[in-house]
């Protein structure tokens, strides 16, 4: 059986601060048909989840070919790398490893296999209101990545007595596609098709300058939104040096 510890060990490095491991044999009752970790990978025999902070940086994009074209979001980029080096490292103790992609319904965008669901089984974070997953330690500005393995790894169990929508309707008054309801328990008061209908309208009616909502992502009272375990930056290069510094770093390397 591999130990949890290595794969701790392999993740920190790339700034994911906690990781959980499902048991595909046990759970899973709110996968949609086809959509099972077994469904993307036959002999999975654990679901590993990771997870790091993002904070509202989550929303950074970068364009592909000209702007508006085609648009990721950064953090979706890096959080697919970091499950591919995760995958290459069980590979190379002989396991069978697997990173879950794309679509199993691309028209009403249901993914092969659900992060959110997949981050609950692991015991990461519960439910919201708005079927978004809430961690204790940042509420729902997180990033999850996902590989399925065939390695033995003893699993987690969902968060037991973390319940943060008992007490709190913030969402429910913020939305303003009115999708969330409070007569039902987490997720089951969530609208999909009320919210994804007025999140397409508004990129409609701004003609995609205002591509999400964020009421719900932001404005969670739950968790931190500082101290990310993610950070953006960029490679200085010599001509973000004043002339000075530069001058002087090139004597010194006699060029």
């Amino acid at each position: 059986m591999l130990v949890k510890d290595e794969l701790k060990d392999f993740l920190t490095k790339f700034g994911v601060f906690k990781i959980g491991v499902a048991d595909p044999a046990h759970g899973f009752a709110l996968a949609k048909e086809g959509c099972h970790p077994r469904d993307n990978m036959r002999d999975c025999n654990s679901v590993v989840v990771f997870a790091f902070h993002v904070g509202l940086d989550y929303y950074t994009t970068l364009a592909y070919y000209q702007k508006g074209e085609v648009e990721s979001r950064i953090l979706h980029i890096y959080g697919d790398w970091v499950s591919s080096h995760l995958a290459r490292f069980l590979e190379e103790m002989d396991y069978k490893a697997v990173v879950p992609h794309g679509y199993k319904n691309e028209k009403e965008r249901i993914h092969h296999l659900s992060s959110k669901l997949a981050a609950y089984e692991a015991g990461l974070g519960v439910f919201g209101r708005p079927s978004i997953v809430i961690t204790p330690e940042y509420g729902p500005r997180v990033r999850f990545g996902v590989v399925l393995t065939s390695a033995r790894i003893k699993p987690d169990n969902p968060l037991r007595g973390f319940n943060p929508c008992q007490e709190c309707e913030t969402c429910v008054g913020l939305c303003p596609a009115r999708a969330i309801s409070k007569e039902k328990p987490p997720p089951l008061g969530f609208d999909r098709n009320r919210c994804m209908e007025f999140i397409y309208g508004v990129r409609e009616k701004t003609k995609r300058e205002v591509m999400l909502c964020g009421y719900c992502f932001n404005c969670c009272p739950i968790g931190k939104t500082s101290k990310k375990t993610f950070h953006l930056s960029k490679y200085k290069t010599l001509l973000d040096l004043n002339e000075d510094k530069r001058e002087k770093l090139l004597k010194s390397m006699n060029v």
